[in-house]
């Protein structure tokens, strides 16, 4: 994902350019990278299960520890 693009999903996203490691929620629009302030690319290191998602589990009563 490029700067100015929004988060197709919710997790840490590290700046190809600098390594720079940020939360983006679904929805959130993409950065400058924080350290150079240049466009760039954003890659997903680890995806996050938004709160939505959680109340959606309990409420089909699914446990999730």
């Amino acid at each position: 994902m490029r700067t100015s693009e929004e988060a197709r999903e919710a997790g840490l996203y590290a700046s190809e350019c600098c390594g720079v490691e940020l939360i983006f929620t679904q929805g959130d629009t993409f950065w400058r990278c924080p350290q150079c302030q240049r466009l760039c690319e954003w890659e997903l290191l680890e995806a996050a299960v938004s709160v939505r998602d959680l109340e959606s589990l309990e409420l089909a009563g699914i446990t999730v520890e």
